[in-house]
């Protein structure tokens, strides 16, 4: 693992030159047209370029509905991770993750974050009151719409009401987890994380764009070619074991903030090689006071490690049983393959009998033809002979 700190300016998925964007506005451009080839169909991972509204939907549905027993997911490679903070309002923090597709041509952006559920007088907090930033987003498989904010999906987060004064200082960290610790038991509730996804070259990838552009990047993981780099199947795994490992959100410790650096440090620590830009120092801070976050990486990984042996035996196992049942299938159908065989080569050997039949029929009916035909003869060469005589004794 190689890191290396860099001053903040921008995203930094916005410093390419203009001439490496240019390809994606062309190809931008010729969707619009209806010449560029389509996404993959890929759900959880890719939409089609007309989707104008990301695809949101909990965390367990899209690993469990759309990525699990999906094959095409392993074929979708991480191009890069990047931890954001919200830099105005509620200061969540969220993971954006860029794939491609299995040919390389297409890219999607995936983001995931950690929100609260949790009812109070029969509504649930996790739904955003409408505003100005926030469509409407039907999860697919679901009957009613969450409603996601283009700046901080799915949830209203308890980050933006922690009581603390701007001028509290970073070694005051202690005195504020005790006095956090102290309040009210609404701090600890059922976290609900969601993720959102797109094709980056569609409207509802721009939408996601968006709200990544307008948030602080914090840390950037890319995968260079002599690295290990994970699937969409493989990361959706271990983003779904993060999301099971601590189901409660505290803020005092399981909030946002722990669940990116969960992920982020288990995707450092279980695949070797990824190359880690450090952009800037506030993640996991609320305004400049660094938050306790639960230690659980470790945790995560041995999961994670446990999960994705589990699947590759279950997976061994459906390939061994679907072996086993090709080779029945195969069996049976060489069965049935040589009964008809053998069936077809009776039938043919009793077409051949008759065939002979019938020419042993026709020759004894060509000699009994040639018997007549002599006989025939010769009672013509009888009847001449009489009346030769017959001429020879009247003269």
């Amino acid at each position: 693992m190689s890191a290396s700190l860099i001053p903040y300016k921008d995203d930094p998925h916005d410093k390419k030159p203009l001439l490496k964007k240019l390809p994606r506005f062309l190809r931008r451009f010729l969707c619009v047209l209806g010449m560029a080839p389509e996404p993959p169909k890929i759900k959880g991972v890719f939409t089609k370029y007309d989707v104008t509204t990301p695809y949101s939907l909990t965390i367990r549905q899209w690993y469990e509905d759309l990525i699990l027993d999906d094959p095409a997911t392993l074929e979708c490679a991480l191009i890069s991770v990047t931890w954001y903070k919200n830099k105005n309002g509620v200061r969540r923090e969220f993971l954006r993750l860029d794939f491609s597709s299995p040919d390389k041509l297409h890219t999607s952006i995936v983001v995931a974050e950690r929100g609260t559920s949790d009812i109070k007088n029969g509504n649930p907090s996790n739904v955003i009151q409408p505003s100005t930033d926030i469509e409407a987003v039907t999860p697919l498989g679901a009957t009613t719409p969450l409603l996601v904010s283009q700046g901080s999906t799915a949830g209203t987060t308890d980050e933006s009401s922690l009581p603390v004064d701007e001028t509290t200082e970073i070694n005051r960290k202690p005195t504020l987890s005790s006095h956090m610790s102290s309040m009210s038991p609404s701090f600890e509730r059922s976290a609900r994380d969601v993720v959102s996804y797109a094709a980056l070259e569609s409207s509802a990838g721009t939408e996601l764009e968006r709200m990544c552009t307008k948030a602080i990047p914090i840390r950037t993981l890319t995968f260079p070619p002599d690295s290990v780099v994970p699937s969409a199947n493989e990361l959706a795994t271990l983003v779904y074991i993060t999301s099971a490992h601590e189901p409660t959100y505290n803020v005092t410790n399981t909030q946002c903030y722990w669940f990116v650096e969960t992920i982020f440090e288990a995707i450092k620590s279980l695949f070797a090689g990824a190359e880690e830009i450090i952009v800037n120092a506030q993640g996991g801070t609320w305004n400049g006071v660094r938050i306790r976050r639960k230690p659980s990486a470790d945790g995560v990984c041995t999961k994670y490690r446990a999960a994705r042996a589990a699947l590759a035996e279950e997976a061994e196992r459906k390939h061994t049983a679907q072996r086993q049942q090709d080779e029945e299938t195969r069996r049976e159908r060489q069965a049935v393959e040589g009964r008809a065989l053998e069936a077809e080569e009776r039938a043919l050997e009793a077409e051949e009998r008759a065939l002979e039949a019938a020419e042993r029929a026709l020759e004894a009916a060509e000699r009994a033809l040639a018997a007549e035909e002599a006989n025939a003869r010769l009672l013509q060469e009888l009847e001449a002979l009489r009346r030769a005589r017959a001429s020879t004794s009247q003269g």
